[in-house]
């Protein structure tokens, strides 16, 4: 697995306070809010389920993560599975159920309270 650098959020939140993730993993960061992400297994599998551990902070008071989902924006699809968030408390969460079923660039997508983060991941 290869990690490709889109990060982008589509609108700023105003900061409010800091609080930067422990968890190691790949990070996104914005004006309004950091994000960090680790697949478990840490090499994403072909056509097998894992799970992502998140750590989620959030720079605007009532912030949260809502929605982990994937696609391949060049084969206009996304994942055949619908996969599990897990909210574990204190910002932290589990994503299980997610399966990129074929080889080549995922986009994993994280909705955070209305608002989209982005990354690529390409899985070979």
């Amino acid at each position: 697995m290869r990690f490709g650098a889109a990060a982008a959020l589509l609108a700023s939140v105003p900061a409010v306070a800091a609080c930067p993730p422990t968890l190691e993993g790949s990070k996104i960061a914005t004006p309004g809010h950091e994000l960090v992400f680790a697949a478990r297994p840490a090499a994403i599998p072909l056509a097998e389920p894992f799970a992502l551990e998140i750590e989620f902070c959030a720079k605007s008071a009532g912030a949260r993560l809502s929605k982990v989902d994937a696609d391949m924006p060049e084969h206009r699809h996304g994942m055949n599975y619908a996969p599990s968030l897990i909210d574990k408390g204190a910002g932290r969460y589990r994503v299980e159920g997610l399966v990129f079923h074929m080889p080549g660039r995922w986009r994993l997508r994280f909705e955070v309270s209305g608002e989209i983060l982005e990354t690529s991941l390409v899985v070979e």
